[in-house]
């Protein structure tokens, strides 16, 4: 049964224990970011090649590696003996607690780091539109110009894009059910839980897609996303409905029975 006096509680106090190391997270992802526009410019003497192409494969890449990451420590301390105990023992229901992970690792985190990456990715669009700018005002080659003018550089923000939003959607939604894998993982193995989930993970996807390319028809990357004009086939369809609510609803189904059947013993 949820209270949500009792979720309230269970929030602050998660809030007072881990707030500090959330933001050294982030300031740590701010840190790598301007590390990687560094190496992508080459130091800054290239800095027209951070356009939003470039961009958005940064932001997409480093959602999906940190937050497996952020997933992976949200239960870090079940892989603690002497905190399991603590932790378990809180005065919350195990759909508290999961709701809580859901808000924190699912909603809390994508946001935050959308909002982190722009601090290093603001500034990067500035600097190399700058640089295009000075490119073109110098003695650029006719055949260089039209390809400088075409450049853009955003600066990149998910749902802004003229074209479709469903390609970020869908990372947001695929990620949503990694993370739950990952809590998963975190709560139903007891040792040695990142290895064993990442094995779990690499076994899915190597018996899944080829099963579900030949079902559906489609070729495994037409599996996550389509960019025909025709639009899906009804078998590729509903695989799709499938994976983007049913796959997440499931995982996250089973982090709330892991944490349940951990309570229990």
């Amino acid at each position: 049964m949820f209270d949500l006096r009792l979720f309230r509680r269970l929030a602050a106090v998660h809030r007072a224990e881990h707030g500090r190391s959330y933001l050294w997270f982030l300031g740590i992802g701010i840190v790598v970011h301007a590390c990687v526009w560094l190496l992508v410019t080459a130091g800054g003497t290239n800095a027209e090649t951070y356009q939003d192409d470039v961009q958005a494969f940064i932001f997409i890449a480093g959602y999906l590696l940190s937050s497996l990451l952020f997933a992976g420590h949200y239960y870090a301390a079940l892989a603690r003996p002497e905190s399991t105990l603590t932790f378990l023992m809180r005065p919350a229901s195990a759909l508290e607690k999961t709701l809580l992970a859901l808000l924190v690792v699912g909603v809390f985190y994508p946001l935050a780091y959308t909002l982190a990456f722009q601090v290093c990715n603001v500034p990067g669009a500035v600097i190399g539109e700058a640089a295009r700018d000075a490119l073109l005002a110098s003695k650029a080659q006719a055949n260089q110009v039209a390809y400088l003018k075409n450049m853009a550089y955003g600066p990149f923000l998910p749902f802004t894009a003229n074209g479709s939003p469903w390609l970020e959607l869908d990372l947001f939604l695929g990620g949503t059910a990694l993370h739950a894998l990952v809590l998963a993982g975190a709560l139903h193995f007891r040792q040695m839980a990142w290895l064993k989930t990442l094995v779990v993970l690499f076994v899915l996807l190597v018996l899944a897609l080829p099963l579900l390319a030949i079902v559906t028809d489609a070729s495994p990357g037409q599996l996550f996303w389509s960019a025909s004009k025709d639009g899906p086939t009804p078998p590729l369809l509903a695989w799709k409905w499938v994976l983007w609510l049913g796959v997440p609803l499931l995982f996250w189904a089973s982090t709330y029975f892991f944490l349940r059947e951990r309570e229990v013993q």
